[in-house]
């Protein structure tokens, strides 16, 4: 059995959960790199800058779009929930949540080879892309998805890549 076939299988022996302070989640350098080609965040449609109601379940945020991450030195380096976390440092630049504010995430216990980081990655990605509609612009979709995706040497796009 290959090692991402593995990883799948054994997903939640290989994590636990735990309360983390959000100032100490740093993205993955693959994240950092397909944000620097594509943001999907500069992306999203401007909103009032309004804050959220005081009753705002930041904590059901949490474990509804979960972030997966895996500990380096003395932060945590997230693969998913970039989505989640950008609410909550919102939420923090509001004075909504305390800055020193901890969040329950799930913690890989070891940190995954650079292809299933990215697999990982594209998949969250992709997961809030289309599947949650934060985008509907069918050309910004295109965007996001040509930047994070290779196209296969002699296909004619990237839907048909091994990727």
């Amino acid at each position: 059995m290959d090692r991402q076939a593995k990883f799948h299988r054994n997903l939640f022996e290989q994590t636990t959960w735990q309360m983390v302070n959000i100032e100490q989640l740093v993205a993955d350098e693959i994240l950092t790199h397909f944000y620097a080609k594509a943001n999907p965040i500069a992306l999203l449609r401007n909103q009032p800058n309004h804050k959220h109601h005081p009753a705002y379940l930041f904590n059901l945020l949490a474990l509804q779009s979960p972030i997966i991450c895996y500990s380096f030195r003395r932060h945590y380096r997230y693969l998913a929930g970039s989505f989640t976390i950008e609410k909550l440092r919102d939420a923090i630049a509001k004075n909504e949540l305390p800055s020193d504010k901890e969040i329950p995430v799930f913690v890989l216990n070891k940190k995954p080879n650079s292809e299933l980081r990215k697999q990982i990655i594209q998949f969250d990605l992709t997961n809030n892309l289309i599947d949650k509609c934060f985008i509907s612009d069918t050309k910004k979709i295109s965007f996001l998805l040509r930047n994070w995706f290779q196209k296969d040497e002699g296909k004619r796009s990237i839907f048909q890549s091994k990727e």
